[in-house]
């Protein structure tokens, strides 16, 4: 018997010690993960450090005495500190030193002011504006520095609107063009200045010289300090080209380093931290990777760019295959703590038989008894903190999915304002196909995540009223809106904006189905948002 309790106390260790390892097996950047989220935890301490420094340059321009000249100035300072933390407020600085120019008479600084609005616009994916302002340009007038700011803002117009139409039928800008005018950065800029650094790079990564373009940006960034913007767009790109480099270990080392890079400046204009989400996506790192989304879908909120929320927007296939994973993994870790709980119960009965044998056989010394009840006490410790890690475990995953199908909503309008910018440059039989494939997306992600949700809700129906779903059909019209109203978008109007119908129309769908309730149609729709959450 005795033997019996150590050859199971040894099991039981064993399992646990295996759980552990497994648990505590991490990839070789965890510690990098680690200081980003140390950084994410001061984020808005450096938040409130660039917007005490905004207010300071602010108060500047209520101080007597400012000329219009020093005005242009101190615009032009603001426009510096906002340009990468709110796009709103930086249009409105360059609008400022707009009408100051026209005020002075100075073409120079009117120029100046419009170049940069240009490309600000077009960072921002605000293609149409840009491309407005860009006519208002008259280069025959340039100053020479002028002049490799338009060569530079003329090539980031063409080279972001070209990845920007990629995939859709407009015709794409001319690669000569964009490398003419890439050329004539190169040319025309002081040799060690940073856009030239940058420039060089560029044209390595787009001739596919990653090797080249690796260790010239390693140097590059080797002269820039860490608490400059420059330092966090470059190793971005140093991840960028491990990527493509098949390093993934280093790329993630890169981004996070651009990522830190960026909350210390107080960024909202970042793209570090989503392509670590992305890349973070697998069932070892999906809680960690949905908060980064998170985040960076929080900033692009803030910083207000249409471009950046295309490309937040752009995950959700990653996005579905993470909630398969993650239930999945959910699946596996249950089981885990199912397996480790058996055996603590195991080993629980054992030790009780274990110490009645001690009782029956006489050993009732005081000493030995105190001893051993000292024992299964700590033993019984043991086997509640399993539980209790059990039960946390399971609490976690509740609070996990929650915060997933959130965000699952927030994503999806992402995508349907995408649609709707899209309509105005599709056919209609293209953005017909573009809105059927966006049902689609949905219908999958939503059953990914709910694969019982039909049955579920037919079964609150009367059996006349149940709803059939022709051949090849994963949901309809009325299941879609209840879809929804279980991700909580609730108001008639924002399902109407998501699944193209009038507002009149999403309401008497929901009056119908809530009429065919079997029973409580008052609360039908609370009883819905509850379908599958049951663990």
């Amino acid at each position: 018997m005795k033997k019996l309790a150590v050859y199971t106390l040894l099991l039981f260790v064993s399992a646990l010690a295996f759980s552990s390892c497994m648990a505590g097996q991490s990839p070789e950047y965890t510690s990098e993960l680690e200081r980003l989220d140390e950084a994410l935890e001061q984020a808005d301490e450096y938040v409130r450090i660039k917007e005490q420094k905004i207010a300071t340059i602010g108060n500047m321009l209520n101080s007597r005495g400012v000329s219009p000249l020093q005005q242009y100035q101190i615009y032009g300072q603001l426009y510096e500190e906002y340009k990468a933390y709110q796009f709103d407020k930086a249009k409105e600085m360059l609008e400022h030193q707009e009408v100051l120019a026209d005020e002075l008479g100075s073409v120079p600084m009117k120029n100046d002011a419009l170049l940069n609005k240009a490309y600000l616009l077009t960072s921002a994916g605000f293609f149409l504006e840009a491309d407005n302002v860009f006519g208002q340009l008259d280069t025959a007038v340039f100053e020479d520095s002028q002049k490799i700011l338009w060569y530079n803002a003329r090539q980031k117009f063409l080279h972001d609107y070209q990845e920007y139409v990629r995939t859709s039928s407009i015709d794409v800008p001319d690669a000569d063009k964009i490398a003419f005018y890439q050329d004539q950065v190169l040319n025309k800029s002081p040799k060690e200045s940073s856009l030239n650094h940058h420039m060089k790079i560029l044209r390595m990564i787009e001739a596919g010289d990653f090797e080249r373009a690796y260790n010239e940006n390693l140097t590059f960034i080797g002269t820039l300090s860490n608490d400059e913007h420059d330092y966090a767009v470059q190793t971005y790109w140093q991840g960028f080209i491990c990527e493509n480099l098949d390093r993934p270990v280093e790329t993630i080392m890169w981004w996070v380093e651009s990522a830190i890079s960026d909350i210390k400046g107080a960024v909202k204009d970042n793209a570090s931290l989503c392509s670590i989400a992305i890349k973070l996506i697998n069932p070892e790192e999906t809680d960690r990777a949905f908060r980064y989304i998170r985040l960076s879908l929080d900033d692009a909120l803030f910083y207000n760019a249409k471009l950046r929320k295309v490309q937040i927007a752009s995950t959700m296939p990653w996005i579905e295959k993470a909630y398969s994973d993650a239930k999945e993994v959910q699946a596996g870790e249950r089981l885990r703590y199912l397996m480790l709980t058996s055996v603590a119960a195991l080993l629980l009965m054992l030790i009780c038989i274990y110490t009645v044998s001690l009782y029956v056989k006489g050993r009732r010394s005081a000493g030995v008894i105190e001893k051993k009840n000292e024992q299964l006490a700590e033993y019984t410790r043991s086997i509640i903190d399993v539980e209790d890690n059990l039960r946390k475990t399971n609490y976690d995953l509740v609070e996990a999915n929650a915060a997933k199908e959130e965000y699952l909503g927030l994503f999806l309008s992402m995508c349907s304002g995408y649609l709707d910018k899209l309509k105005k440059t599709l056919t209609r039989d293209q953005y017909e196909a573009e809105l059927k494939n966006f049902y689609k997306t949905f219908d999958t992600s939503f059953l990914t995540l709910y694969p019982t949700f039909v049955d579920e809700f037919n079964a609150l129906l009367k059996d006349e009223n149940k709803i059939t779903l022709k051949e090849g059909e994963m949901l309809n019209t009325e299941l879609r809106i209840f879809a929804l109203i279980k991700l909580g978008i609730t108001q008639s109007s924002h399902i109407a904006s998501l699944l193209r119908y009038s507002v009149n129309t999403i309401y008497n769908y929901r009056a119908q189905v809530k009429k065919a309730a079997i029973d409580d149609k008052e609360n039908f729709e609370e009883i819905v948002k509850k379908l599958g959450s049951k663990m």
